[in-house]
């Protein structure tokens, strides 16, 4: 066993060639941390407690941003194998090797050394940065609380990030090829998730692309982990623990390639001849998959796809075998190996372009499902789908990511009907070009808290029977416009504002009690709404302005664009009592214009205008200044190339108009006539 004295001169020994490391990271950590501080706080330095602490927790909070990440992966990948150059000369190696110090000795004193310098440099530049945060008053509980939480995730990352280096060093033979190692092992997994989700993308009808850096890339690169080290949440404990197991494993994992490598490693470009089959596999295949996929992407073509795949299966080969021989003339041999890479490229491939795997027509068993997620593309889209952060602020996000995170739907008989028959619709929508329409994204939550995501193309009526039935319970709409459920931040509504129809907008600042029941009579028509009410003419647009204070200063936004409909009584009424004007009056048009695009390609327009007030009064039934574009089959809804142009009066010049299309079902027989279609049944 080794003593106490002998570990500490070696550790001694070592530090003292490695300081350069110590002053470089001290610098770049002063950068990072106390400069970056003090340029975030400007002049106010001891000035302004709550501007330090707001600075501080900002600091720390932010430090998910890619300055600090970058230098923890900079600073594992010279640490790790900058301990251990001697290693890739030979008589480096049987110097060190020769001293009456066993191998164990020389690991863990270069191994400690490595992470002191981390752990300094960052250490230090921590306390400087809440010494200074103290001179302002800017300390408290949370800014200590964040600043552990930063410190424990970055330390926790390059400890992970440092053992996976160091196993790649001992797995290695020289520098370049070192380099070559750490980069594979940190970049792999990234690579293989981006290059299934680029398959599944382009040959998977019902595959929903969502973040490319998920599920695989987080659990095979290290680089994607250190993402949600970063991210102070709730499962932010179990990240950090995992990471410090995966760490402890690397460094047993390179304590016994130390051990058992050998002397004369040195000389070649992998320590271990075993190594060259697996990685040539790891390399070739997916490279040849991926060559393949950035041809078809151009072309669309199977066979530039297979084009792709021998091209980039070739140069990888070659590649491998010159890299792993350390010679040009090695580059064609292994010839067997090589084929066999290609061979299991293109059965993937395969598996990909005629679902082998049944991907497509998957459903799970209904009784295995704890609730479900629909969202088609298009519909309401127009509102604001937002939650509020910690910051007290609303923060936006698309729709179709608001309902696959809040929607739960546990009364699945609809829903799950939904899914079962647009699985059906995938045949037919193989043989028949869809022209309009949207997709239904389905997201099924298993009891075990699996979730499944698919896709689906809208063909046929019986889907829209089946989300008809969806969008009437109470909780699609409650997973769908965030308005239903913010009734605790009602405090921060102070007005609505108010577009009619035609276009005259009105913006009331209201009292408490006005803003409640405008909201309550709303919140009500907006339970009851149907899917028929995105066919119909809308009344106007409701949006509500919110306002309060914040970090930031004072916030003052506006929320919504919600339509307001015809059988909306509750709202109508509330709105008119405010002296709203809600109904629109078609005696107020002067003219209405409709442009019939004779050739959408030539721009050829022929124009029809009408100013007889009876001829507008039949017209303005059939405007709608809102498609129902989710509809599958939008040409049987709306008269197509052609829009309406309304001009009110009191129009300041002739630019002063709004555009409309023109609905099918309420088209008078005297437009029908003009355009030239048929009447109607």
């Amino acid at each position: 066993m080794m003593s106490g004295k002998l570990f500490a001169r070696i550790l001694k020994t070592d530090f003292k060639q490695r300081a350069w490391s110590l002053l470089l990271g001290f610098i770049v950590f002063f950068l990072c941390l106390p400069a970056a501080y003090l340029l975030m706080l400007g002049s106010q330095i001891g000035t302004d407690p709550i501007r330090a602490m707001r600075t501080a927790e900002e600091l720390f909070r932010s430090s998910g941003s890619l300055m600090l990440p970058f230098v923890t992966v900079a600073a594992a990948c010279i640490c790790a194998p900058g301990g251990f150059t001697y290693l890739h000369k030979r008589s480096g190696t049987d110097y060190y090797h020769s001293l009456p110090v066993r191998r164990e000795a020389l690991f863990a004193a270069k191994y400690v050394n490595g992470i002191l310098i981390y752990l300094l440099s960052f250490g230090i530049n921590l306390l400087f940065t809440l010494l200074l945060a103290a001179a302002g008053g800017g300390v408290t509980g949370e800014v200590l609380r964040s600043a552990a939480c930063m410190f424990a995730g970055h330390m926790t990352a390059y400890m992970m990030l440092y053992s996976i280096a160091l196993a790649a060093t001992f797995l290695t033979g020289n520098l370049p090829v070192n380099i070559l190692m750490i980069g594979f092992l940190y970049l792999y997994g990234i690579f293989v998730r981006f290059l299934r989700v680029c398959l599944m993308d382009s040959f998977l009808r019902t595959y929903v692309h969502s973040s490319w850096l998920e599920d695989t890339g987080t659990i095979l690169s290290p680089l994607c982990f250190y993402t949600g080290l970063t991210v102070y949440g709730e499962g932010w404990p179990v990240h950090v623990l995992t990471g410090l197991l995966v760490a402890a494993g690397f460094s047993a994992l390179a304590l016994l390639l130390y051990r058992v490598r050998p002397s004369e490693a040195s000389d070649r470009a992998l320590a271990f001849p075993w190594m060259r089959l697996p990685l040539k596999f790891l390399v070739c295949v997916p490279a040849g998959l991926m060559g393949g996929w950035f041809f078809y992407s151009m072309r669309m073509s199977m066979g530039w796809y297979l084009f792709g795949i021998v091209v980039l299966w070739l140069i990888s080969s070659v590649f491998m075998e010159m890299v792993t021989a350390l010679s040009f003339r090695q580059g064609f041999a292994h010839w067997k190996s090589s084929a066999l890479c290609l061979a299991v490229s293109g059965f993937i491939l395969l598996v990909f372009v005629q679902d082998l795997t049944g991907y497509d027509a998957y459903l799970p068993r209904k009784d295995s499902l704890a609730y479900m997620a629909v969202n088609v593309s298009m519909l309401d889209t127009e509102q604001d789908a937002y939650s509020w952060g910690e910051d007290g602020l609303p923060y936006y996000e698309s729709m179709n990511s608001y309902r696959m995170n809040h929607m739960r739907l546990t009364n699945l008989d609809a829903a799950y009907d939904l899914a079962a028959e647009s699985i059906q619709t995938l045949e037919a929508y193989n043989n028949e070009q869809q022209m309009d329409g949207s997709w239904i994204t389905v997201c099924f939550s298993t009891k075990s808290g699996r979730k499944i995501y698919r896709q689906y193309p809208q063909c046929n009526e019986e889907q829209v029977r089946l989300l008809a039935q969806v969008y009437d319970s109470e909780e699609y709409k409650e997973g769908s416009f965030s308005i239903l459920t913010d009734e605790e931040h009602l405090e921060y509504y102070k007005g609505i504002h108010y577009r009619d129809f035609l276009g005259q907008e009105y913006e009331q600042t209201l009292s408490a009690q006005d803003m409640e029941r405008v909201y309550e009579a709303f919140t009500a028509d907006l339970r009851d709404a149907s899917l028929a009410d995105s066919f119909t003419q809308e009344i106007g647009t409701l949006s509500f302005r919110i306002e309060r204070d914040s970090w930031y200063g004072d916030y003052d936004s506006t929320l919504g664009s919600y339509p307001v409909y015809a059988d909306y009584e509750r709202t109508l009424a509330a709105l008119d009592d405010l002296g709203i004007q809600t109904v629109c009056d078609p005696s107020t048009v002067i003219t209405v214009d409709v442009d019939d695009y004779d050739d959408e390609y030539s721009g050829q327009v022929t124009t029809y205008t009408y100013t007889d007030p009876e001829e507008i009064r039949q017209i303005f039934p059939c405007l709608r200044s809102r498609r129902a574009d989710w509809y599958y089959d939008t040409d049987s809804l709306y008269v197509y190339g052609v829009r309406a142009r309304v001009t009110l009066a009191g129009a300041q010049n002739e630019y002063d108009y709004q555009n409309y299309d023109l609905a099918l079902s309420e088209l008078p027989d005297f437009l029908r006539e003009d355009l030239g279609l048929d009447q109607a049944p």
